[in-house]
């Protein structure tokens, strides 16, 4: 798993500098970082469903705004928890809420969207 939430990261940074190259270094950041929940996420959560699963890692970037995009085969779609301090794991979609300038998902055939934008 740690290798494919690294590759989800690099694709991300790597696309939105290429479909925008006049993206600030901090959103370049911010959207790694929201990668790597996302697709941990997905992973932890959404792929298990069946061996052999995979996600899917989307990036549209516009001038002022980029979108990611993590699709996974699970139907379940996520919710914003109330954070605990108790609890080791749980705060993944908080941060994403937190950093991101919207955020959201979405049924598709066959699973679920789940993506995060970052305006600058």
């Amino acid at each position: 798993m740690p290798e494919s939430v690294r590759a989800a990261r690099r694709y991300v940074r790597e696309a939105a500098a290429y479909q925008e190259p006049d993206t600030p270094e901090d959103a370049l950041g911010t959207l790694e970082l929201l990668a790597s929940e996302l697709a941990t996420n997905a992973i932890r959560h959404g792929a298990r469903m069946s061996p052999g699963t995979s996600i899917r890692v989307v990036v549209d970037a516009k001038p002022g705004r980029t979108r990611v995009e993590v699709h996974d085969e699970c139907p379940t779609l996520p919710y914003l928890r109330p954070a605990s301090t108790l609890a080791e794991r749980g705060r993944g979609l908080l941060l994403v809420s937190l950093m991101a300038a919207a955020w959201g998902c979405a049924d598709r055939d066959g699973g679920k969207v789940v993506w995060a934008a970052v305006k600058w």
